[in-house]
């Protein structure tokens, strides 16, 4: 990662015998270091703070908004051929089998994984519509003994696309689910729309728009200034106005935004109520992960349109996921995950059952302390610990090795302690070892 430069007043000279036009020497000054504002931020899009420091007591307003402009451009270039895409949104629940419960008995939705971190004391759940390397999908977060969060009155609601809203209304009370609002036309629209609650008091929005590859459709946010807002995300997040939305008779504005058509792709809702500029934030809701090709890139770009990054680009501790985090002008957050490490992560821990279908002939004879040996290199391993460690198989684990069964974990995934240490490894990688017991 590259390092920061951070100019200060002391860094600069200025000639004491210029006198006769002190005044325009403070204005150039301060023109000077609102533009060096940008310097930091802009090192992987051309913008060299030496060569700015360099013309600092001649042309240096001119040269710096040249090359800020220059910075901008490359990076917006850069962000919209960046590989994005709405990952998974997060939110933090008290009882995590509760919800789970909710979700997939209500909402229809498929629990995908779940990732326990005792270390950091929270467990996570996955759970949508469809796999998380193709479609939009929830985490859900609880940390130990926490169990209530505060919602606040800005964040809005999640939208669910569905066949039949009346008919899925009339499901989730047969469920014992909450409804807070009956299916009819949206306020101001004819789009049918109902609104129920999970069991930690975040709202869903049901909308009768079907067939639909992203069920899982929208996040309503609700922002200070919409068109603060959107230009952020058009520019910093690469994201395209999909349509907007004025109701005058109900105050308010919307306006949908995306990295794809609304009826193919999750979307974010942004929802402006006239004449509010400030919300609650509470703590219940946590942040999107958004997919990028490159996080440090992505976290420079932030940066340069006007976002505060909260966690520099980096691995994450456990996974060795490369990330970065930063806050919209509201103070939304939102985590930018790589792409390759994205997968990799996926791979190691989706229970595919499409995937990783044991074969007969291996699997059926392992139990705990069975002998085994490796057929197949996996692209990357993952230590057997309470805090897992992701890695790339540098020639770490090969065919051949040989290795012992410790314990089982969900589906077809086993900790196998070979002679490097002990790794989880899906049952596809190895097979039983068999002994030719007609040997003497």
């Amino acid at each position: 990662m590259a390092s920061s430069i951070r100019p200060s007043l002391s860094s600069f000279r200025f000639s004491d015998s210029v006198t006769a036009s002190r005044h325009g020497l403070r204005l150039h000054r301060h023109l000077l270091f609102s533009h060096l504002s940008s310097v930091p931020q802009a090192q992987f899009f051309g913008l060299k703070a030496s060569k700015l420091l360099k013309t600092a007591g001649t042309r240096a307003p001119h040269a710096v908004q040249a090359s800020t402009a220059v910075a901008l451009e490359t990076a917006l270039e850069w962000i919209k051929k960046d590989k994005r895409r709405m990952l998974h949104v997060v939110y933090r629940v008290g009882d995590l089998e509760r919800t789970i419960k909710f979700h997939t008995e209500c909402l229809g939705m498929k629990l995908l994984r779940k990732r326990d971190i005792p270390d950091e004391r929270y467990t996570n759940a996955f759970l949508g519509y469809g796999p998380e390397d193709s479609h939009f999908v929830i985490e859900l977060t609880y940390n130990y003994g926490v169990d209530k969060y505060d919602i606040g009155t800005a964040f809005g609601h999640f939208g669910i696309a569905v066949e039949d809203v009346t008919k899925t209304v009339e499901l989730i009370k047969a469920k014992g689910g909450k409804v807070t609002r009956e299916p009819g036309p949206v306020k101001g629209g004819s789009t049918v729309t109902a609104f129920v609650e999970d069991p930690d008091g975040y709202k869903f929005e049901l909308i009768e728009r079907w067939p639909t590859p992203e069920a899982l459709c929208q996040v309503m946010l609700r922002v200070g200034d919409l068109e603060r807002s959107i230009n952020y995300y058009k520019k910093a997040f690469g994201m395209e106005l999909l349509r907007t939305r004025d109701n005058p008779e109900y105050k308010y504005t919307i306006a949908m935004m995306g990295y794809g058509p609304e009826d193919k792709n999750a979307v974010l809702e942004l929802t402006y109520n006239y004449g509010v500029t400030e919300y609650v934030k509470g703590n219940g809701y946590a942040q999107i992960a958004i997919g990028t090709d490159d996080v440090y890139k992505t976290a420079e770009g932030v940066k340069l349109f006007g976002g505060q990054i909260t966690r520099e680009p980096g691995p994450l501790p456990g996974i060795n996921t490369q990330i970065t985090a930063c806050l919209d002008p509201d103070g939304w957050k939102t985590v930018f995950v790589d792409n390759i490490d994205f997968l990799k992560e996926l791979e190691c821990e989706t229970p595919s059952t499409e995937l990783r279908v044991p074969a007969p002939n291996r699997s059926s004879r392992l139990e705990i302390g069975s002998p085994i040996i490796v057929v197949e290199a996996p692209k990357v391993i993952k230590t057997a610990a309470s805090v897992p460690c992701l890695r790339a198989n540098s020639g770490l684990v090969k065919p051949g090795d040989v290795g012992r069964i410790v314990s089982r974990k969900p589906k077809d995934v086993w900790a196998v302690r070979l002679a490097i240490g002990t790794y989880l490894l899906d049952g596809k990688y190895f097979k039983a070892l068999e002994f030719d017991e007609s040997e003497e």
